[in-house]
Parts: C-alpha cells; structure tokens; sequence
C-alpha cells in the first residue's frame, strides 16, 4: 500500500509535536515533586538560574550541561547524619587470657647493720691475787663510759656467779668495802675463798661488759706461815687491867710482814671479831692503830671484860699470830661512865633533827622518828656542787644500847646541767650503826670501816 508523501509528513509533525509535549510536562511535575515542604525538608537545592531554552534544530544544537547544584544549609537546621546502613553487631573477639603472673623471687634480707652503742668499754681488769687465811687483799679494775660498777664473785668450778652482796652472806667472816666501785678490798679472808674468782661488771643505759676474772689464792697458816719468806713475831702482847671507861696499851713486833691487824676474842673462844668489827661491837670503845703494831684503846667499857686480843702479821706469802692477850675491866657495869657514856635510848629524843660532820659539814644526817625504839635515817655527802652520795636506813635500838641498821641503801647522785640527778653505784643491804656520845653522833659505816663524827646541824 503506497501512503502518500504528503500525508506522512503531516502525521510526523503532529507526532513531534505531541512528543515536545510530553517532554514539557514531565520537567515540570518533576521539579514540583523535587521542591520539598518546609516541614521535611533538611537541605535546600538551590539551582542556577538558566537562560530560556532556545529550541534549535537538533542537528545544531549544543549538548545540554546540567550544572552543579550548590547545597546550603539554613542557620539553626542541624546536618542530618549521612545516612549509612546499620553496622552489623560485631562477633566479638574473645579476650586472650593472660599468662598468670609469676610469684616474686624473695630479695634476701640483708641482715641489720648493727648500730654502735654506747657500751662502756674495760681500760684494766683486776690481777690474781695470794693471800694468807685472814688476809687481805685488793681488785682494782678501769673502765670507760660507765654509771655503775658490781663485782661478782665465781665458784672454782665455775658453775656459781654471785654478786658481792651475795657473797657477803656466804662468807660470813669475809668484809668486802666497795663491792660497787672499781676499786674492791676484800678483809679477814677466809680458806673457803681459795680458787674462787673475781670479775667486775660495768654498765650504763646501753648495756654492760665484764672484766677478765681474777683468781683467790688463800695460802694456810701451816707450811706457808713457817716457809721461807713468811712473817715472823718477836713481840707479843701483854695483858691488862683497867677500870671501866679506862685505856689501855697493846703492843707486838714481827719481822717480814707487811700488813697488822689485831683481833678481839670473846671470853668463851667463841668468837674472832676483827678490830673494825669490835668497833660496832663496843660503839663507846675508840680504837686506834687498828692495822699497826702497837694498839691503843680507850672508854674500854664493862662489856669487854674477858675479851682477848692478838695480832695478827701477814705477807704476800702467809701470815703468823701471836699470843693472845687478855683485858680485865675492874668495876662494875655503868661505873666510871662519864665521858664515855653512851645516852640511853629513853633519852634518845634528841638523836632526831640534822646532823652535820663535824669537820668540813658536807655529810648531813636527818633521824626521824620511825616507832618505839626505831629512827630513818637520811643521809647526803657531797663531794662536789654536782655530786653527791646517799643513803638510806631504819635503825634499831640494839644491844650496848646503839642504834643498828642492815638494810642500808646506798647510792651516788650526779647533777647534769638541766638539773636531773643520775643514779649510779646503787647498792642494798648496808650495815653498820649509830650512837650518841660527849653530846656527838657517832656513824659507824661497816661497808667502808669508818667512823664519821657529827654534831647538831
């Protein structure tokens, strides 16, 4: 079928022109649909404007450039978030389990350095000693550093260590002066101390140390006392009589000795009172020379009637005794009393108050009343404006009506500068006694063998 040229044209055109048509229209449904509602819309296209389309021939015309559009933002509009596919949860990965931690390698100790203290520190330790039976004999040792000094005494096997104060009790007839200081004397010792030994202890607030132990030889008076070398008496005394408060004259000579000591024997031989022991024995008796050749007594009183005496001569090698001489006492008790009287204890109110030593006043002494028959007694000696001695005691009325005390405590008090007093030399268990004569105190001290005169303070 042959269509004709003319009428074909005619539909072409009439199609374009319905296909132009329809190209319009759909632009601009789609830029309604593109222009979004304030509500809901977050980001604005904004586009460019462009120039009116000029339709040419479509073999001439320019391909069309769609421009960029340009995104703003409006102010105060939060940017949503570009909008991503939800991440899947992730597997997760299981932790590795750690390796479990090994214990600690302990760091040995390192074993403490010791600190120095303050140690006192021993400069001598005392030497042996030989002595004969009822001799004498004296340890000295040094130190430095030290408040307090103790001498001990060890047993021949080695399995007793005793302080001197203990040792004082075991040996009954042995008198030890200055178990507490460096410098000790022992007196009237006795066989039973043969092979013991003797060391000194030295302390402070830090500790203490010992000395070096010292060996007792005590020699008999058999063999020794007739060897070569040992003393030898020419002399001994004689007997006397006296009237009670009289005085009295003993002398004896030796050869080869080196210390005297005369001796008091009780009428019934049953006991042997050194003459420092007589002394506290007969508080109204005053001895003198003692530890000499010649002995002179004086205020003998009634009591010693009967009693003997002898003296007794010593070396390093033994000792020897001579005869014994005895002393009558004429009268009877309490006759020729005098200026030897001791006051009696019902008049002994006037023993309370302060006593000072009548020579220099540096030792005072406070009685004070303690009961029926009994005083305290307090006692200061000053050596220096920084030290001084004490001690302290409860006296008894005893025999020969004197005042006796066993529980003396004695010790030394050093002043530092800020005015605290330091204990040193402490001391129990002191004996030794008082008594009142020719308006006088008299204090005899058995520790030291002196006897110290006081008047009223």
């Amino acid at each position: 079928m042959k269509i004709n040229k003319k009428v074909y044209l005619i539909a072409c055109l009439i199609l374009s022109i319905l296909v132009l048509s329809a190209c319009g229209f759909g632009r601009k449904k789609n830029k309604q649909e593109a222009e979004p509602t304030p509500s809901a819309v977050v980001t604005l296209v904004t586009p460019v404007p462009t120039a009116s389309v000029v339709t040419t021939p479509a073999a001439t015309q320019p391909p069309v450039v769609t421009p960029t559009p340009v995104v703003t933002t409006p102010v105060g509009v939060p940017t949503p978030a570009v909008s991503q596919a939800p991440a899947g949860t992730p597997t997760p990965t299981p932790a590795a389990t750690a390796a479990p931690t090994p214990a600690p390698t302990p760091i040995p100790t390192a074993a403490p350095t010791p600190v120095q203290s303050n140690l006192p520190r021993v400069t001598k330790s005392p030497t042996s000693e030989t002595v004969a039976v009822n001799g004498k004999c004296q340890f000295v040792a040094k130190y430095e550093n030290a408040k307090w000094a103790e001498w001990h005494f060890v047993s021949p096997d080695g399995t007793r260590d005793i302080t001197y104060l203990d040792a004082a009790k075991e040996f009954s007839t042995l008198k030890i002066i200055n178990g507490y200081a460096k410098d000790m004397t022992l007196e009237n010792i006795p066989e039973a101390l043969n092979g013991w030994k003797v060391y000194c202890r030295f302390s402070n607030d830090s500790g203490a140390v010992k000395t070096e132990q010292a060996t007792i030889t005590v020699m008999g008076t058999g063999a020794a006392a007739t060897g070569a070398g040992s003393p030898k008496v020419t002399k001994s005394p004689t007997g006397e009589t006296v009237k009670t408060g009289g005085a009295a004259t003993f002398v004896a000579n030796y050869e080869n000795a080196i210390w005297a000591e005369w001796h008091f024997v009780s009428p019934d031989d049953t006991r042997d009172l050194l003459y420092s022991a007589a002394k506290a024995e007969f508080p109204t008796l005053t001895i003198t020379g003692g530890d000499q050749r010649i002995l002179k007594l004086s205020n003998i009183p009634a009591t010693l009637n009967g009693w003997k005496v002898y003296c007794t001569f010593r070396n390093n090698i033994g000792a020897v005794n001579t005869a014994q001489a005895a002393i009558t006492v004429q009268g009877q008790q309490g006759q020729g009393q005098g200026q030897g009287a001791v006051v009696p204890a019902t008049q002994r109110a006037g023993l309370e108050g302060r006593w000072a030593e009548e020579i220099a006043g540096r030792c005072q002494i406070d009685f004070t009343y303690a009961g029926e028959g009994s005083v305290n007694a307090d006692i200061s000696w000053s050596s220096s404006a920084w030290e001084r001695a004490r001690w302290k005691m409860k006296a008894d009325v005893y025999r020969n009506d004197i005042f006796v005390y066993e529980d003396g405590h004695y010790w030394v008090e050093t002043y530092s500068d800020n005015g605290n007093p330091v204990v040193s030399q402490e001391s129990f268990g002191g004996t030794g006694s008082f008594y009142l004569q020719n308006g006088k105190l008299h204090w005899y001290n058995e520790q030291t063998g002196t006897d110290t005169v006081f008047i009223p303070a």
